[in-house]
């Protein structure tokens, strides 16, 4: 019986499901200890699944199920996309392929690596290899699932203040064993990578005062190292441990990454910051790292072709700006009648600029291509897409001849960040849509969704996470229109954080007093935009009369189709005590599409350019026909 020593895993991501044969596609992941591992024969996967029979079953608390006997079967051999080697040792990543035919009613999957777990196994999810449990909905059943982001604490944080990372998670498994998600969406950052800097080689670099001579630092053999066993490390502890570890081992995952995944503000700086040899290498290995651990993808094994990539669901847009890399967007079936679509908002990312036209252009027509009946389109941006704005504070922080500004770089060291002595808070503000340099792009994307939600007769919501707050903004026709038969109706729901902290109780009550103001920079195609006032009551049942637009305290969401009314229901689940992990519930409800398709209608963004044709992979059509 062959042994494996597993660093971190087994993990899962959800693909897509393949609408023509009705198979449903995911992978798993493991990192071994290549020293302490037995190779003699190829780790693989071994699968049983059974009908659980009810629309929604129910899943153990600790991820098993009992398997019968006559359970359904396959196996999976192991694929080797890639192979740590630093100091500590070489580690393998191995991959496997999950195919499962759906069944009129949802099924539970248990699975297993075959063999046994060496005892120095460091994965808290491989349970000495007994195996775990997903669920696979019925051919006709919508996806159940989850929305997170923010899943790491700042490097200012006191950890102990919130119980570490584990009670919203847990809370998620408590739910999840009640009735089982089928995915759990990440936002973005999924992993906090800023504590880069502490590490010995990259210490001085960090420390150097000024930022012109830090800019110029020459990228050095050790520094590549440090940032490489950083990654490597890092990944595979907070992947690896805790009730995230365990529920990435149950709820197969879809990612995408926002700035810390990489380092904070990666793509919101100028040229000369985001060209200079250290900081751009971090960005560069970061974004290999997030498409390694959180994709299970690598460029050179699986090629950047859309018509050959193993991931159905994959959408390769323009090549990143400063970053050797293409835009990796997804595409991703959640049942007959709503998908979602996580557009990669940081590789292509600079001043003023989030994605090419080329990349929107990639993403718009993988939509159009899907298949008929789809009724609801969440789509997933890292950042905001309707928020309260903070104008006045970018450009007070903009001016650094202001008076404010300079007394304070003064008397607070951290009032301006390491990397080039620019604002902290400029870099954040800088990521937002509503900033001034993006918002001719913001509005271009929101005009260009509405066209093809009014053409495919779709219901589309945003998700979003990175400001540490809960709330839902609201696109609308300016005119009084029912919510149903209005195609401009487009809920953006802000689900974040999973285990940082959130803002100040002063900043948030400033976010409320902003968020009543109602927007009229969309008039020009009949559009309103403003906060819903979701929290009329607080944490504790009483009524609130103020503050009912953004909540301070960490949260998730839980998604559900509701199948007799047709609505996508979205329940902010918002932690009562700080650290307690128990939530409280604040759902609200995007409408089914009820509205005549015109019959001819001009598509914005259909013959689109190619911002960059020299970095444009050719076009294919995988995402579409999955």
């Amino acid at each position: 019986m062959t042994t494996l020593n597993v660093r971190t895993g087994p993990m899962l991501r959800y693909d897509t499901v393949d609408v023509a044969t009705h198979v449903y596609h995911a992978y798993a992941m493991i990192v071994t200890d290549d020293a302490t591992s037995d190779y003699s024969i190829v780790p693989t996967l071994r699968l049983r699944w059974q009908e659980v029979g009810a629309a929604h079953g129910s899943a153990p608390a600790d991820g098993t199920t009992a398997i019968r006997e006559d359970d359904a079967t396959a196996t999976s051999q192991a694929a080797r996309i890639y192979q740590y080697r630093g100091a500590e040792g070489s580690f393998t990543f191995w991959r496997f392929k999950i195919e499962i035919p759906m069944a009129d009613t949802q099924l539970a999957v248990a699975y297993s690596i075959e063999g046994e777990a060496h005892p120095d196994s460091k994965s808290e999810a491989i349970r000495g290899m007994t195996g775990h449990t997903f669920f696979v909905p019925a051919r006709d059943q919508n996806f159940r699932w989850a929305g997170h982001s923010c899943n790491g604490f700042s490097a200012s944080v006191d950890e102990s203040e919130f119980n570490g990372p584990n009670p919203l998670w847990d809370d998620m498994l408590r739910e999840h064993a009640r009735s089982p998600f089928h995915a759990v969406v990440g936002g973005g950052d999924q992993i906090y990578c800023d504590k880069l800097v502490r590490e010995p080689e990259i210490q001085p670099w960090n420390d150097e005062k000024d930022p012109k001579k830090r800019m110029a630092t020459p990228l050095t053999d050790e520094i590549r190292t440090a940032i490489d066993r950083f990654m490597f490390n890092w990944y595979c502890q907070w992947f690896g441990t805790g009730s995230f570890a365990q529920a990435i081992a149950q709820i197969p995952m879809i990612n995408m990454l926002d700035d810390h995944d990489l380092i904070d503000g990666f793509g919101t700086y100028p040229d000369d910051l985001m060209m200079a040899p250290v900081f751009n290498y971090i960005g560069t290995r970061g974004y290999f790292f997030f498409l390694l651990f959180q994709l299970f993808v690598v460029d050179d094994i699986d090629g950047t072709s859309e018509t050959d990539h193993p991931n159905r669901s994959m959408i390769i847009g323009g090549k990143g700006v400063y970053m050797p890399w293409y835009n990796h967007s997804l595409l991703c079936y959640l049942g007959p009648k709503q998908y979602i679509l996580l557009v990669d908002c940081r590789s292509e990312r600079k001043v003023d600029q989030i994605c090419t036209e080329y990349t929107y252009g990639r993403v718009f027509d993988a939509i159009r291509r899907m298949p008929p009946g789809v009724e609801h389109l969440t789509i997933l941006l890292g950042v905001p897409l309707a928020y309260p704005r903070m104008v006045f504070l970018e450009r007070t922080l903009s001016s650094s001849l202001n008076p404010i500004v300079m007394l304070a770089k003064g008397l607070s060291p951290g009032f301006t960040n390491n990397f080039n002595g620019q604002v902290e808070l400029l870099d954040d503000l800088g990521d937002h849509w509503c900033a001034g340099p993006h918002k001719r792009e913001r509005n271009a994307l929101i005009s260009a969704v509405q066209d093809i939600a009014l053409s495919q007769r779709l219901r589309i919501s945003f998700m979003s996470g990175d400001v540490h707050a809960g709330g839902v903004g609201l696109f609308y026709h300016r005119s009084s229109i029912a919510p149903s038969a209005d195609s401009r109706y487009m809920l953006a729901v802000i689900t974040s954080a999973i285990v940082n902290t959130p803002p100040p109780p002063q900043v948030i009550s400033l976010l409320n007093r902003l968020a009543k103001k109602k927007h009229k920079s969309l008039f020009y195609i009949h559009t309103k935009e403003t906060m819903v006032p979701l929290f009329e009551e607080d944490l504790e049942g009483k009524k609130l009369k103020t503050d009912k637009y953004i909540i301070g305290a960490r949260n998730w969401c839980a998604v559900t189709l509701q199948e007799q009314t047709g609505e996508l229901e979205f329940d902010l689940r918002v932690e009562k005590v700080r650290g307690g992990g128990e939530t409280k519930s604040y759902a609200v409800k995007a409408p089914p599409p009820r509205w005549e398709v015109p019959k001819e209608h001009h598509h914005f963004f259909h013959h689109h350019k190619e911002a960059n044709p020299q970095a444009a992979p050719p076009a294919t059509q995988n995402a579409a026909a999955a």
